[in-house]
């Protein structure tokens, strides 16, 4: 299947939060808008963290190790040739597993556990039928902007300041938008886990943690990121939004 490489953002199913009405199914998950002031002039700024982008094993297993391309835009090739996005996901998915809900416009929102159940679907989905596992090459993510080929520019891979920033509200938002609580397996808590690959202050790759209650928002990355090799944990690449406005 060809997709575009901005192309997954123009059917986003987003849950908004605070002051927003709620959707049918998470794609990604806006926080309550935060309150600033820049020049005298108050704006609101309203931060999204996606769903993961997964990648399809089957494309990046034939490239790793020695055969990790070694030009710039040939990574970038692989990594969009192994993006699975959401967005992409939720229709080809659900064409073939009858289980996923997805609510038509007049229809009400999925409750916390049918996204669960859907996320869990969409995971047994994406191994089943596309090879997929959340095994990314710590180099491709490390080097190449997939947060913005795959979602559009304004997307980018979370900050470590991004990740320490999230209030114990926002931190129950996100568990229960874009999580499986009520999943009634591990199979799609290991797709969708709140543990993701983040932009350390330093500049360097480093692992997030965003499960409420978390102690350690930020630590280390257990493997050298610039490993061309797959990188087996549950770490998901998801990716970050902040939108400024007027009010």
């Amino acid at each position: 299947m060809t997709r575009s490489r901005a192309g997954a953002s123009r059917a986003r199913a987003a849950i908004a939060i605070g002051l927003f009405n709620v959707a049918a199914l998470a794609g990604s998950a806006m926080l309550a808008p935060r309150l600033g002031a820049t020049a005298g002039t108050v704006m609101l700024e309203h931060v999204e963290l996606s769903a993961p982008i997964l990648p399809r094993v089957s494309v990046l297993y034939p490239a790793e190790g020695a055969n990790f391309p070694s030009t710039a835009p040939a990574r970038a090739d692989l990594a969009h040739a192994a993006a699975l996005t959401f967005d992409f996901l939720l229709p080809a998915c659900a064409a073939t597993h009858a289980s996923i809900i997805v609510p038509g416009p007049s229809d009400p929102p999925t409750t916390a556990a049918q996204n669960a159940a859907n996320f869990e679907a969409i995971a047994s989905c994406a191994y089943q039928d596309f090879v997929s596992k959340p095994y990314w090459i710590p180099a491709l993510v490390d080097q190449i902007d997939i947060c913005g080929a795959e979602l559009g520019s304004s997307w980018h891979l979370p900050s470590e300041d991004e990740v320490n920033s999230f209030s114990a509200a926002d931190e129950q938002v996100l568990a229960s938008a874009l999580s499986t609580p009520n999943a009634t397996s591990l199979f799609g808590n290991f797709y969708f886990s709140l543990h993701v690959w983040v932009r350390g202050t330093n500049g360097s790759l480093r692992r997030g943690d965003l499960t409420p209650g978390a102690t350690a928002r930020v630590t280390d990355l257990p493997v050298d990121a610039g490993s061309s090799t797959h990188y087996e944990s549950d770490l998901s690449l998801r990716c970050i939004r902040r939108t400024t406005v007027t009010p």
